[in-house]
Parts: C-alpha cells; structure tokens; sequence
C-alpha cells in the first residue's frame, strides 16, 4: 500500500456469465495486453486505495449467515528479495511496484465469529499474482497459509491448528499447457481485464483453488482446470446503486462461481455468487486513503 496523502472519491461495479458461448476470436486483442494497461493506468498512483464494502450472506454449518466483506486495491512498493512491504518506498534496483488485493470478511456462527483475509500481490507489469498469504480466525483456531516463492521455487505453505496441517509445506505445481494461471481469491481483480474484450467468449485456464477457510486440505494446493466464460451482465440493482454489468463465469468440476463487474473502468465487482454458498453485493465503493482514517467514529466512512 501507497500509505501516503490522498482523499476519499466513489466508484461501483457489475457482472455477468452463461453457457455456450464461442471460444475467443483470434482477431481479438490479448488478455495479456488488457492485462497490462488495466494495471498502467494512472488512477492506481493517487495516493488512495480503491475500498469497497459488500454485504451478503456466507452458508456455514448449514446455515446462511449474514455477512460483511471488504475489497480494498492499492499500489505498494515490495522489496524484490523478499516479496514485503518496503518501508521507504521505492528504492531503485531493489524494490517493484505491485497492486494488492486485501480481501476481509467476517461473520457470525453463533458464540463466535468467522474472521478471514486473504492479502495477493500483483506485478504491476503484467498482473501476474506474486504471492497470496490468508489467515483465518475464529474461535476454535487460526489457519495461515502463503503461497509463493521459496527455496528457489513456488510454494504452497500452511499452518493450521487441523491434523495433518499444522506445518506443511508443498510444491506448488502448474498443470503442463500453455494456459492462463489464476488465483481464485485473486478473481475479483484478475477478471476485469477479461471484461473489457467485447461479446462472448471463453477461455481455459488453471486455477489454485482459494484459500480462504478454516481448513488447507490437500485439494487446495493443486490447481485445476477451469473454463471462463464472459459475456454481458445487463442491468443489475445492488445496495450501491443500479449498475450496467459484464458477467462472467467460472466453472470447475466443484461447480460454477459467478461474478458481475462494472461495465466501467476500473470495472469493481458488483456482485459474487459461489458454488459454496457464498452471496455479496455492493454497498459503496470509493477511493479512500483509509490508513489515515484511524480515529474513534472512522468506520462510518465504509460502513
């Protein structure tokens, strides 16, 4: 995070998706080139952070609870030796701008409460997911998992309070085949550039399954093969507001998990459904300098 002067502004977002539509055209430009101009442009260097706050439900013990979540997306300078946080900013041969996603959710289950963050790291260059560290904390336990760069090659870490987990470290391993690489919990931001091509369309890819619970079984180090299907979202009303969307769709074997974007740059998320029960809408989307904004009645600023 850029934690330097800036103040607050708005933004919003939507989505769309479906089945049987055409694979992408040749003639179309390249998600790589999307990629990259969606993290060059100049709104990431205001001095603020793109905060936006969801409401929903999360289904957890067979039961829908009522939810809050948090996407906040701001420039930082990471040291390239260790993939953290440069505390004076950047240095010139040895840090690299990135883009980070900190995705915050909590909910309720009865005496105690689901507290889960997932913080990912995108080279500034190319969007390409550097790294992903996530904890989670209720009353039972903590689980912490980081997946990146270590001993020379990427790695899949995790500390968890479960049998068979508490210390675990495994290769993470991609699937052979010229394919995109995603994150799931990096979605909400991989995703935009893949609206701004027009029409229809579809692509396979390979995605790490997210990392965001309680539990890293084994299944959740192994990517696996996804189709993503894009298309138009139409109208979509949110507590934010009513917006024009993109949706797309991500299937797996696991079942389909569907996102709307703002048809407009920077494109926010809008609304997400998962396979697993998972439902968050808009309520408010700004551009904030929200680590200067720490004193006692604060948080009426993103509630």
């Amino acid at each position: 995070m850029n934690c330097s002067k800036g103040a607050a502004g708005l933004a919003v977002v939507a989505l769309a998706a479906g089945p049987g539509v055409p694979a992408a055209s040749a003639a179309a430009p390249p998600i790589s080139a999307t990629r990259s101009a969606f993290a060059a442009d100049r709104l990431w260097d205001d001095g603020r952070a793109e905060f936006c706050t969801y409401t929903g439900q999360t289904l957890r013990y067979g039961k829908l609870r009522p939810t809050e979540a948090h996407l906040i997306l701001v420039k930082e300078d990471l040291v390239r030796a260790t993939l953290v946080k440069s505390d004076p900013g950047p240095v010139p041969g040895k840090t690299l701008e990135v883009l980070k996603l900190n995705f915050i959710a909590d909910f309720p289950t009865g005496t105690y409460t689901y507290h889960q963050m997932a913080s990912l790291f995108f080279d500034r260059r190319s969007l390409e997911v550097l790294k992903e560290s996530m904890s989670h904390t209720e009353g039972c336990g903590i689980t912490f998992v980081r997946v990146g760069p270590k001993h020379g090659r990427p790695t899949h870490e995790a500390h968890s309070y479960w049998d068979g987990e508490a210390d675990r470290e495994l290769p993470l391993e991609w699937p052979a085949g010229r394919r995109d690489h995603l994150y799931w919990d990096a979605l909400p931001v991989s995703l935009r550039p893949w609206t701004e091509r027009a029409g229809a369309f579809e692509e396979k890819v390979w995605l790490l399954p997210s990392q965001l619970a309680g539990k890293s079984p084994l299944e959740a180090t192994r990517p696996v093969e996804a189709t993503v299907r894009v298309q138009d979202g139409g109208a979509l009303d949110v507590p934010a507001g009513r917006f024009e969307t993109r949706k797309v769709a991500v299937a797996t074997a696991a079942g389909t998990d569907l996102f709307w974007f703002d048809r407009r740059y920077p494109h926010v998320l809008v609304r997400l459904e998962t396979a697993a029960g998972r439902r968050l809408e808009l309520k408010q989307a700004q551009r904030l300098d929200y680590w200067n904004h720490h004193d006692p009645g604060d948080e009426k600023l993103v509630e």
